[in-house]
């Protein structure tokens, strides 16, 4: 049942990542002045549930539009918002900036802390981020002192690159067949 569930995982995202570069490059502005370089990212994750809601949620209604577009639920409602500070340090061959941020959330409804992780480059002056982005299960990581004989595996794992202010819908995912489909969506906001 686990590999079901991972296969699933897997085609999810494959789906959402090529879909949802879609929806970052029809909302991505191209400026016209030379970029700075970036020393800091503001990371606001949406952490949504696909089901069949009747009520339309106004926190997410912005961001639902674009979801109706890449999938087929019958509604969607915010189980989490997640903003954090990645500070950039130029690296030492001078060419690229590096930082890293991980928040604990608790969704709504919940109470398996799941925890997102990002590791964030930029070139630079080239006005965009590369981000590496992990939604980890805080209930499968190892607990100190007890051996596992496997790896802990993340719910979602993606690499993307974004511009200020682009939204991009970095996967879907379903933990088992009996729980909604869960949708992670990041926006960076840029700070030269």
């Amino acid at each position: 049942m686990y590999e079901l569930v991972q296969r699933s995982t897997r085609c999810a995202l494959i789906v959402a990542l090529a879909l949802g570069g879609l929806v970052g490059v029809a909302g991505a502005r191209e400026s016209e002045a030379p970029a700075q370089d970036i020393s800091n990212v503001l990371l606001t994750f949406h952490l949504i549930e696909a089901d069949g809601f009747a009520d339309e949620d106004p926190e997410i209604s912005d961001v639902v539009t674009e979801l109706r577009k890449l999938f087929n639920f019958g509604g969607y409602r915010l189980l989490s918002t997640s903003v954090f500070n990645v500070g950039l340090m130029v690296e030492s061959s001078g060419r690229s900036t590096t930082g890293n941020g991980s928040q604990r959330i608790i969704p709504s409804d919940s109470t398996t802390p799941l925890t997102i992780s990002a590791v964030v480059s930029s070139r630079r002056s080239t006005g965009s981020v590369r981000a590496r982005v992990t939604l980890t299960d805080e209930t499968t990581r190892p607990t100190e002192g007890i051996l596992f004989a496997s790896e802990e595996r993340p719910l979602l794992e993606a690499s993307v690159t974004m511009r200020d202010g682009q939204r991009v819908v970095l996967g879907s995912l379903r933990r088992t067949v009996e729980e909604p489909v869960l949708i992670l969506v990041v926006t960076p906001r840029m700070v030269p």
